[in-house]
C-alpha cells in the first residue's frame, strides 16, 4: 500500500562552483510522503528534480537519451557505435545511473536538436581521407558560392572577380 502524498514546492539549484554560489534556476512542484514524522521524496519527484537540474545544466537525462535513441530508430549497440562509446556507458546513461561526458552530451544534443544525423556521424567513422577537408569540399562546392579565406575579413578583389567571371551572368543563389 502506497503512503499518502502531498504536493510541495521545491527550489532547484545549480551546484556551486569555485567562482559562483549555488544558483536558483526553477521552482517545481514535487510529491512527498511522511513516515515517522519525516518527509521523503517519491521516486518520481526525485527523478523530476534530477531531470530539471540536468536540463538547466545542458545535459540530456537518461529518459531523454532513451527517447532520442528510439526516435532515431537505433538500438543501444548502434548508437554506442556511432558515438564510439561503450554499450555499458550508454545503458548507464539511459537508466539515469550516470551522465555522458561533456563532448558526448554535445553530440547527443546536436542529434536531438536536428543539427546532426546518424548518417553524418557514420560518415566520419573510420579512416580519414588523405586529402584535407578544404581540398575535399572545394571539389563539391556549388559554383555560385564565393570561396574565400576567412582568416581575412572577406573575399579579396581577385576572388570576387574570379567568382563573377565564373558566373557568366547566372543568377546568384548564395553568397557566403
Amino acid at each position: 500500500m502506497k503512503p499518502p502524498t502531498r504536493k510541495v514546492p521545491f527550489d532547484v539549484y545549480l551546484p556551486a562552483t569555485a567562482d559562483t554560489p549555488p544558483k536558483l534556476v526553477e521552482t517545481i512542484e514535487i510529491e512527498v510522503y511522511e513516515n515517522f514524522g519525516e518527509e521523503f521524496l517519491t521516486a518520481e519527484s526525485s527523478e523530476l528534480i534530477e531531470r530539471t537540474r540536468a536540463r538547466h545544466m545542458g545535459f540530456l537525462h537518461g529518459k531523454d537519451i532513451r527517447a532520442l535513441r528510439k526516435r532515431l530508430g537505433l538500438t543501444q549497440d548502434e548508437l554506442s557505435a556511432l558515438l564510439d562509446c561503450g554499450e555499458k556507458s550508454l545503458s548507464r546513461w539511459e537508466s539515469g545511473r550516470g551522465l555522458p561526458s561533456g563532448i558526448v552530451n554535445k553530440l547527443l544534443r546536436l542529434l536531438d536538436e536536428g543539427f546532426l544525423t546518424p548518417a553524418s556521424l557514420a560518415a566520419v567513422s573510420g579512416p580519414r581521407p588523405s586529402r584535407t577537408a578544404a581540398q575535399y569540399f572545394q571539389n563539391r562546392r556549388p559554383s555560385n558560392v564565393i570561396h574565400c579565406d576567412f582568416s581575412k575579413r572577406g573575399p579579396s578583389a581577385r576572388e570576387v572577380e574570379e567568382w563573377l567571371a565564373a558566373q557568366n551572368n547566372k543568377p546568384v543563389a548564395a553568397c557566403l
